[in-house]
């Protein structure tokens, strides 16, 4: 099974909304780099007091804290970084959806013959209440900012180490998250795809309509939620032969 072909012709295209997205990365980026600066200085920090003995072993124990929480920073950046790359590519297009499939900005074509779901997790009213609460709040709204979207979109695939293998970025590849094999011999693979945090409202909401059309369409599941354990509930089973039967 391949992933390699192309679509005869778009019927819907998505467009990049560049202001967000060079928001999205610059924030990106900046995480990265303060996040490098701030493991470099725990390092130091930590070379110091060993070597000059100033300190204790609890101060000590809360720098290397600290420099875990940064190298943390550094992790999710990157692997939020790739998650942005799936659709700000290098050209305008984020999406095209045709009669043969989804094409994605920076991602291997995906034929409808192969998608075994679409689905949306609709996560602004938790991240709204989140927001709310004290620090933690703060630092939510600076991740959004980076480009933790709230309207996630995931796209699963029958052959899933079939789209990860056709991926010319093997950063975004990494993305492509592998389930157990069904009898069929392949392993189901899940792309997620943060649309707010590169789109425009009025497009998220096109995006999400010809999709969920597409596959209605199709006879292909599809469904949007607004709790992540809903959400989890929904999609294990349709994606992972083992998952337990008291979750599903």
């Amino acid at each position: 099974m391949t992933f390699d072909a192309t679509p005869d012709q778009a019927g819907f295209q998505a467009l990049v909304d560049p202001v967000k997205a060079n928001s999205a990365r610059s924030w990106n980026t900046g995480f990265i780099t303060t996040g490098a600066l701030l493991v470099a200085a725990a390092a130091v920090g930590i070379a110091v007091m060993l070597a000059t003995g100033f300190g204790s072993w609890f101060t000590i124990t809360l720098v290397v804290v600290f420099g875990l929480l940064s190298i943390s920073l550094i992790v999710t950046s990157v692997l939020r970084g790739r998650i942005l790359r799936l659709l700000a590519g290098d050209g305008a297009v984020a999406c095209s959806v045709s009669e043969s499939g989804v094409a994605l900005a920076n991602s291997p074509f995906i034929p409808w013959s192969d998608v075994v779901f679409i689905g949306v997790l609709n996560d602004r009213a938790r991240t709204a209440r989140l927001r709310s609460v004290p620090v933690f709040g703060w630092f939510g709204s600076l991740a959004l900012k980076a480009g933790n979207g709230t309207i996630l979109c995931e796209i699963a695939v029958r052959d899933g180490e079939a789209l990860r293998a056709g991926f010319p970025d093997r950063g975004a590849a990494k993305r492509v998250s592998l389930y157990g094999r069904w009898a069929d011999g392949l392993r189901r693979g899940l792309l997620p795809l943060l649309l707010d945090s590169v789109l425009s409202e009025e497009t998220v909401q096109a995006v999400v309509r010809v999709l969920f059309a597409e596959a209605q369409a199709r006879g292909i599941p599809h469904a949007m939620h607004e709790s992540t354990f809903g959400f989890m509930k929904w999609k294990g089973p349709l994606l992972d032969p083992d998952w337990p039967a008291e979750l599903g």
